[in-house]
């Protein structure tokens, strides 16, 4: 229902609550984004309600009836209008337009049918061309098929990275491959690099090897080398196992130098690394124990050279101090 107020003439907007003299389509787009007939069909009017109050629509009227009285010619189309309706002519030439109209919505969809199904086939042309390289790929390396291919390869725990590069083609293909297959993905405990990764180290899961790592201080670097990977491969599996904090960042060159020199009586690395130069360790040895770099290795040589040559000259100017 349509609510008026009698006193002010204006009607109210049930969206919001508003009186308005009208409620135009202005007010009805612009404020609630509907239009005359959707306002009706939402709010239970009916089709022909003027959304506006009864002293207007009636102001209207008056104006309008004056108006055709004023215009002869104005007067002349609404009574050809008439009588068309009253002979059924006007109700045939609505018939017409909207049979034409649904021509040409037909026409319409018929035409985005045949663009849809012309995209459907340039896909599926592209998609086969793809799948027939794959296959002409997989007979190149000396495969009877490309399903074998894929099986060997995973078989010997070939990452989708590498398996793609050699097919020359996309990741997520090589993935979406290796899953119709119903084949372990990488992060399966079942994948055979996994597998054989355990048989390498002679553990039942990666868990219980974790662990034992763990408990025995043996840092990231070296679990990942036993393990024949590398700590990015380790760290992804002990992630998705909630392992992480089993894994003991490694130590870096100089930490394990500073290490073996306090092992072995020295303050310093470098005071040790000149030790052992001057017993006659190439630097190669020197740098295959510690992990420490060419570049490294002849900083610290030299910071110790550098601090030796001022303690000599320190002792020679306290000797000259002590002779004098």
């Amino acid at each position: 229902m349509l609510a008026v107020d009698g006193d002010t003439g204006q009607v109210q907007c049930a969206a919001c609550g508003r009186w308005l003299r009208a409620l135009g389509g202005a007010h009805l787009s612009a404020a609630h984004g509907l239009t005359a007939e959707t306002y009706r069909e939402r709010y239970g009017l009916l089709l022909r309600r003027a959304l506006e109050a009864p002293d207007r629509r009636a102001q209207r009227s008056a104006s309008t009836r004056a108006r055709v009285e004023r215009e002869p010619r104005l007067r002349e189309m609404l009574e050809r209008g008439a009588a068309a309706a009253r002979s059924g002519e006007l109700a045939a030439r609505t018939r017409g337009t909207m049979g034409e109209r649904g021509r040409r919505s037909a026409q319409r969809l018929e035409r985005q049918q045949l663009l849809a199904h012309n995209s459907r086939r340039g896909v599926e042309a592209v998609q086969a061309a793809s799948d027939e390289r794959l296959v002409v790929r997989a007979r190149e390396l000396g495969f009877a098929s490309l399903e074998a291919y894929l099986r060997d390869r995973h078989a010997a725990g070939w990452s989708v990275v590498r398996t793609s590069a050699e097919l020359a083609v996309a990741r997520e293909k090589t993935a979406r491959l290796l899953a119709a297959l119903g084949l372990p993905g990488m992060l399966d405990r079942e994948h055979p690099a996994e597998l054989a990764a355990l048989r390498r180290v002679g553990a039942p899961d990666l868990a219980a090897f974790l662990r034992a790592q763990h408990a025995a201080g043996v840092p990231v670097t070296t679990i990942a080398r036993a393990l024949g990977h590398s700590p990015q491969w380790l760290a992804l599996r002990a992630r998705r196992d909630g392992l992480a904090e089993l894994l003991v960042p490694g130590l870096t060159a100089e930490q394990r130098a500073a290490a073996s020199a306090w092992e072995a009586g020295f303050a310093d690395a470098a005071g040790w690394l000149a030790h052992r130069r001057a017993s006659g360790e190439p630097s190669r040895t020197l740098q295959a124990e510690t992990g420490l770099s060419p570049q490294r290795l002849a900083r610290l040589l030299r910071e110790r050279d550098r601090s030796a040559d001022v303690l000599a000259e320190r002792d020679v100017n306290v000797g000259l101090v002590s002779s004098e």
